[in-house]
């Protein structure tokens, strides 16, 4: 795991992710796009050629959404990595980080990372919730979705409010290339 401390710059990347996400869906990897490793980048989505069995619905990308939180609040390490793919990256802000005023996160690349990061999060008791879920495609090829009104609570009875939490789909994996979940503060007592 990898904890990052970046200037407004990259903030604007994270802030402005509803246009990277509908340029994630629609390319393969065009000039212009985020470096790999930044909070903003994805893999590329599959070629718009993917045979029948790579298209995905909005439904299955809103299911592997809701898959997340549920593997999440189970404490279900080896569910959460069956969402991601082998390459797979978590950009997540921890119980004290603030994303927005600190532009603080911790960054997870591949499934046993992810699995010791949701690790950590969990000895401190962290569940998410959400309000709602909303999910979209390009073409079935790629997908991505947001989740709304995103906190986390802690055992110790604190909560730490998400500003975005955003997830970037592979059609053709069936699996997450990139999830953000950035806080709007630190996490504070209810």
């Amino acid at each position: 795991m990898v904890t990052r401390q970046r200037g407004l710059a990259a903030m604007a990347g994270l802030v402005a992710f509803p246009a990277l996400l509908l340029s994630v869906i629609g390319c393969t990897g065009s000039p212009g796009q985020p470096s790999a490793g930044s909070p903003g980048a994805a893999a590329p989505s599959a070629a718009s050629s993917a045979p029948a069995a790579s298209v995905c619905t909005r439904a299955a990308v809103k299911a592997a959404i809701s898959g997340f939180f549920d593997a999440w609040n189970h404490h279900d390490a080896a569910a959460l990595g069956r969402l991601f793919t082998a390459n797979g990256i978590l950009d997540m802000a921890a119980k004290h980080q603030d994303t927005l005023h600190r532009h603080a996160w911790a960054s997870a690349s591949g499934r046993a990372m992810i699995a010791a990061f949701a690790g950590r999060q969990w000895r401190r008791g962290e569940k998410l919730s959400h309000r709602g879920l909303t999910a979209g495609l390009n073409g079935g090829a790629a997908g991505g979705g947001y989740a709304s009104n995103v906190r986390a609570s802690f055992a110790d009875g604190t909560v730490q409010p998400m500003a975005e939490a955003k997830f970037a789909y592979g059609c053709a994996s069936h699996a997450f290339t990139h999830v953000v979940i950035i806080s709007a503060k630190a996490a504070a007592p209810a």
